[in-house]
């Protein structure tokens, strides 16, 4: 199967959008956050991920699958498998013409609490996402990070002050808030962590405890859960006692302290795969050609160079060509889970 990127994954051969970013006929979609989703007239996902998406995007034509459920499509058959972002995230298994080809979306293959485990899918093809794909980001047992996080919180109540944790509003934002929950932490979340949060329970997703949604009067004593765009708002910068935490995958980047200037604390807490699990994924895959997308191009180099049959996906290619001398990006071109962007609709 021919791979192209055109704002968005396109399979020519067989006129398939997958996370495409502007609106189309019909795309199937792997998961909710705004950088995967568009106002399409139709659209194929998991129950989750079409919940969340009439959420943020509004009504469309609906086609759900549930996980390892396999449907024709005529010339193609679908089948989606966990991959452990957020709730509802898919990774999709396009079967055409006798070959397999996966595409990750965005996957974490280390446990989250929040969200369904993912899994390995074999396939002869693997389109995957390689937003940490860099040696550098290599993120300490998230044990290690936990910890971090409730001795950051203890200190900050303790110290009278309110600790703010800044975590994207769709799945970052739910699970920080059952490890919070687990540790008897009283929390409160900003009004779009709320929506989404409330949307987890009506699919089933019990919580270790209690919340409530933010009141500007009811801080103190309390963990205050919102995105990562608020942190330069009225809302947050009026906290006179306040401790600001940051949860990203970029928490590792030498630039960090200064993408996030007025954060207290900055925890490699991510819902991304880091450079050892794509690898990991890469390897189990047993897949005989790997497409690389959304990070720099030196993935693709350094699977080659670990034996891998790689190339980097560019913008308007035809991923039959060698396309990882075609563009060079930065890492941090796809900010993780939108750090810097709100979403009001939320």
């Amino acid at each position: 199967m021919r791979v192209e990127y055109r704002e968005g994954l396109y399979l020519p051969d067989l006129d398939v959008w997958l996370d495409a970013e502007g609106p189309r006929e019909r795309c199937v979609i792997s998961h909710a956050h705004s950088d995967h989703i568009a106002e399409h007239q139709s659209i194929i996902a998991t129950p989750e991920t079409a919940r969340l998406f009439r959420h943020r995007c509004g009504e469309a034509e609906v086609t759900t699958q549930v996980y390892g459920e396999r449907r024709d499509y005529g010339r193609y058959a679908l089948t989606f498998y966990p991959a452990g972002h957020c709730l509802g995230s898919a990774q999709i298994l396009i079967e055409a013409d006798g070959e397999r080809l996966v595409y990750t979306g965005d996957i974490k293959l280390r446990p989250n609490v929040t969200a369904e485990q993912a899994v390995v899918v074999p396939c002869e093809t693997l389109v995957m996402e390689s937003t940490f794909g860099d040696p550098l980001y290599k993120f300490p047992p998230d044990v290690a990070t936990n910890d971090r996080l409730y001795a950051a919180v203890d200190r900050a109540l303790s110290d009278d002050r309110v600790p703010v944790v800044l975590a994207y509003a769709l799945g970052k934002s739910q699970e920080a808030l059952e490890l919070l929950l687990r540790r008897g932490y009283r929390v409160s979340l900003h009004g779009s962590v709320w929506n989404v949060t409330e949307i987890y329970r009506e699919l089933g997703v019990k919580f270790s405890g209690e919340y409530e949604k933010y009141e500007r009067t009811r801080l103190r004593g309390r963990v205050l859960i919102a995105p990562p765009g608020c942190r330069k708002q009225p809302m947050i910068q009026n906290i006179e006692r306040r401790y600001v935490i940051m949860l990203t995958g970029w928490a590792l980047h030498k630039s960090a302290p200064y993408m996030y200037k007025g954060v207290d604390l900055i925890l490699p807490f991510s819902d991304h795969a880091d450079f050892d699990d794509l690898v990991r994924l890469a390897r189990e895959s047993q897949a005989r050609r790997i497409i690389t997308m959304h990070g720099a191009p030196k993935f693709a180099a350094i699977l080659r160079d670990l034996g891998f049959n790689a190339e980097y996906l560019a913008q308007h290619s035809d991923a039959t060509l060698p396309l990882f001398e075609q563009q060079v990006q930065s890492p941090m071109s796809k900010v993780e889970d939108s750090d810097l962007h709100i979403d009001f609709r939320d």
